[in-house]
């Protein structure tokens, strides 16, 4: 019984890979070809969204990692993780099954596409940005944490202690593998963009506009979940080491900055993984077609 919400989740992205499939045939007018790419992106949209949040209910119930003390701070952690990683993976299941216009070829184009070409600048400059975050957090983190992983040790004037939770090992591992793979689904992801057919539309403006709606959606996510969980991190972190400020004298600015630096970062992260994609026009109708 345990495995029921996780067995109703793979049904459900079966069912909107199975169904946006179904539905991926359309008409070969370039004004219904574009009508019809912009509906599916919408569907898909919905259906990343729907089950990225029952993912992340899934795994707040499961509780993974809560299996020593401290343990439920993993099971807070993996919770936007999956909702990440599922949201990506249906984003790419829509990407998969893309509409295609039925009837006969009117133009191809041979244009070289990377992975970032269509994704909007300032997405691309947040991920590098949540990126170089995420790492410096964890690592940081890793080093400065005491033997269990999950605690920060000091030392003054003879006096020893240790103030807890700290974003070690234990946080920091699980957390950043569930981003890795978060990361790499989203650049798999993004080379489907990338690749996928042009729609039937001699507006290379709306063909630049769908790929860039898709990677918009790929990169909000994807670069929301890091920062809020890098700025949860911060946050837990800079309340431990406020903590052995105030028992050993420390530098008594450290933890308050490194606080505040978090709860920015989670509200970033909340920010940019709400940012509306950019709007598509529709096409309009091919001249002698009805």
């Amino acid at each position: 019984m345990a495995l029921l919400p996780l067995l109703v989740l793979l049904a459900g992205i079966i069912t909107v890979a199975f169904g946006a499939a179904a539905a991926r045939r359309s008409p070969p007018s370039r004004e219904t070809a574009v009508a019809a790419g912009r509906a599916h992106a919408v569907r898909t949209a919905v259906a990343a969204i729907g089950l990225g949040l029952a993912a992340a209910v899934y795994v707040g119930a499961a509780q993974p990692g809560n299996s020593a003390p401290g343990g439920l701070g993993i099971t807070a952690l993996l919770v936007p993780v999956a909702f990440g990683i599922v949201h990506t993976v249906v984003v790419g299941v829509g990407e998969l099954t893309w509409p295609r216009p039925d009837g006969e070829v009117r133009r191809a184009s041979l244009v070289h596409r990377g992975p970032l070409d269509a994704a909007p600048d300032r997405l691309v400059l947040a991920a590098a940005v949540a990126g170089g975050l995420a790492v410096v957090t964890l690592v940081g983190g890793a080093l400065l944490a005491g033997d269990s992983g999950r605690n920060f040790v000091w030392t003054a004037d003879g006096f020893s202690g240790s103030t807890g939770p700290f974003p070690g090992l234990f946080y920091g591992l699980p957390a950043g593998l569930g981003l890795l793979v978060l990361a790499l689904v989203a650049v798999a992801v993004l080379r489907l963009v990338a690749n996928r057919p042009a729609v039937a539309t001699e507006d290379e403006w709306i063909e630049t506009a769908l790929r860039r709606a898709s990677a918009h959606r790929v990169l909000r996510v994807a670069v929301g979940v890091p920062l809020f969980v890098s700025g949860g991190l911060l946050l837990t972190g800079g309340n431990a080491l406020h903590s052995a400020a105030a028992g050993s004298g420390g530098p008594p600015l450290l933890g308050p900055v490194g606080a505040v630096i978090g709860i920015v970062s989670m509200l970033a992260g909340v920010v940019v993984a709400c940012l509306p994609a950019p709007s598509v026009p529709a096409d309009a109708p091919a001249v002698g077609v009805p």
